[in-house]
């Protein structure tokens, strides 16, 4: 039965449109946090258009177990992260310089993942896709689902010790390893309705993975506050920021996060997000003592994740001017009096040879000494470079974007390693992102700096 378009499906939509005009206009928070505002005004869009659709959603019916999934979901993405400190296939950059905000990020961004892809494949099927798709009945033994499972460790296990050719492993093994556990338990399962003959949640699943693999990969490209893949093998040829093959993975993702969704629920009387599994034994409780418990390891883990993310996965904080140590400090504080609030105001507004010679002159700064200020600003800001990573580039003298465009990535590296005597460099993979970046921005002449 259809019911009205709910509130929070309006607010979605308008929210959505204001937060890429702000994106435009470059306002704050919009310009960092791009990801989780969209992200959220998606969610509630979606869902609204299910309500209206078929009258039940799970922001208005099923509310109790929307607001669970939020922690969970932060839960499972988390999981992902920690496997990502020993794969490095990605890394983030230009995070605020505040943990409080950094924190809250994490936990709004890594909240939206559950109820993005859940949304996202109730809506396919609510509107039919797949309705009809029949597959043979395979007979799936006993003895075959512990060949799945044992499977499915192998693949967790050497993703993580033989990671240069075995890390897309990670996105599809814990499917194996615990999608015959759902089965065996009596949980919501992919393999009952194969069994069955109808994958039709198998394959909204793996669309809605799809389809929020392009929505993730595209918010993530215009936000300030973002990710870069160093993925090996696959460095060259990208949609957005992501290898094209990568896309393939979110696929499997999709499947893997409601597979481990569905074995959680399994410790919570089989109680789950759909309309099928929502109203399951619903006299039975969880005891206070066993959810104060659970909250606190969930807390702790989350804790103790965002500090190594922080450590480890975090390559850059956005650069801020008074972070310019370049620039002499009475210039500095000179700087927003006369217009140039940020490092970006500084390089925008001095692209041509004729605003440069005027804001040398209005800012009383020889000409010599004001473009070195410019020069280091842009390979600062430069693929979120950040000010740490230019001061390591500046002891191998490299000091401009046209500079690291001449350089060869395994010398630089080698040249970084000597001057550093053993310390920890960047990675091989993170040099050529940058040398990549710098040798665009010189042939589109982005950054072209030229002298007086």
């Amino acid at each position: 039965m259809k019911k009205s378009f709910p509130v929070h499906g309006i607010f979605g939509i308008l929210f959505l449109i204001l937060s890429g005009i702000f994106l435009l206009k470059k306002i704050e928070p919009f310009y960092s946090w791009l990801y989780c505002f969209a992200w959220w005004s998606y969610i509630f869009t979606i869902d609204g258009i299910i309500y209206g659709l078929k009258g039940n959603s799970l922001i208005v019916n099923r509310r109790k177990e929307f607001l669970l999934m939020v922690p969970w979901s932060v839960f499972i993405w988390l999981i992902f992260e920690a496997a990502n400190l020993l794969l490095n296939n990605w890394y983030y950059i230009n995070l605020p310089h505040s943990i409080l905000e950094r924190w809250l990020g994490y936990a709004i961004a890594y909240g939206t993942v559950l109820p993005g892809l859940f949304e996202t494949s109730e809506l396919l099927e609510t509107l039919g896709l797949f309705k009809n798709s029949q597959t043979r009945k395979p007979g799936i033994s006993s003895r075959r689902h512990s060949l799945l499972a044992l499977l499915g460790a192998f693949c967790l296990i050497s993703s993580v010790l033989i990671s240069e050719y075995f890390f897309p492993l990670v996105w599809v093994g814990f499917i194996l390893l615990l999608e015959p556990f759902n089965y065996r338990f009596g949980g919501r399962s992919l393999l009952r309705d194969l069994e069955e003959g109808s994958p039709t949640h198998l394959y909204s699943l793996l669309t809605a993975g799809l389809i929020c693999g392009l929505l993730w990969e595209f918010w993530n490209f215009w936000a300030r506050s973002k990710w870069i893949y160093t993925v090996p093998f696959f460095e060259e040829a990208k949609g957005f920021e992501m290898p094209f093959l990568g896309f393939f993975g979110f696929l499997p993702f999709a499947v893997q996060a409601y597979v481990i969704y569905n074995f959680i629920s399994l410790f919570r009387f089989k109680r789950g997000w759909d309309v099928s599994t929502y109203t399951l034994h619903t006299d039975h409780k969880t005891r206070s003592l066993t959810s104060v418990l659970i909250t606190v390891l969930m807390v702790s883990f989350f804790v103790l994740m965002f500090q190594a993310i922080d450590l480890k996965t975090v390559d850059s904080y956005y650069p801020r001017l008074k972070d310019a140590y370049w620039i002499e400090p009475g210039h500095r504080a000179d700087l927003p009096r006369a217009g140039i609030a940020s490092l970006e105001d500084l390089v925008e507004k001095t692209r041509n040879k004729t605003e440069r010679e005027e804001w040398a002159l209005r800012l009383l700064v020889p000409k010599e000494e004001f473009i070195p200020w410019i020069e280091k600003a842009q390979l600062a800001l430069l693929k979120g470079m950040g000010i740490e990573n230019l001061r390591l580039l500046e002891r191998v003298g490299v000091s401009s974007v046209s500079a690291l465009a001449l350089q060869d990535p395994e010398k630089l590296q080698e040249r970084m390693i000597q001057v550093f005597h053993g310390r920890s460099v960047p990675r091989l993979a993170k040099i050529r992102i940058w040398i990549k970046e710098a040798r665009k921005q010189v042939r589109s002449n982005t950054f072209g700096v030229k002298k007086f």
